[in-house]
């Protein structure tokens, strides 16, 4: 992955995050967490992953693994 920057987005009417790594063609898997999805390119890396129901979250910090559900597999963004 190169040096780009990391982009954050939020549109608080939809009540969604995006925090995107690296622009590029992915592929979108669930996590262990319905609120959280990945997208992840072809050597498996994480290119983004974004939060629906953001405003719902309150009582304990939201702290999941960056795993897609499927293959429970860890990726970390590199």
């Amino acid at each position: 992955m190169g040096k780009e920057a990391i982009r954050l987005w939020y549109d608080s009417e939809a009540d969604f995050l995006e925090v995107v790594f690296e622009k590029g063609k992915g592929v979108a898997y669930d996590t262990e967490d319905e609120r959280v999805e990945i997208r992840l390119d072809a050597d498996g890396n994480v290119l983004s992953f974004h939060v629906l129901g953001l405003k719902s979250i309150s009582g304990s910090p939201l702290n999941i693994e960056l795993i897609p559900k499927e293959t429970k597999q860890p990726v970390h963004p590199s």
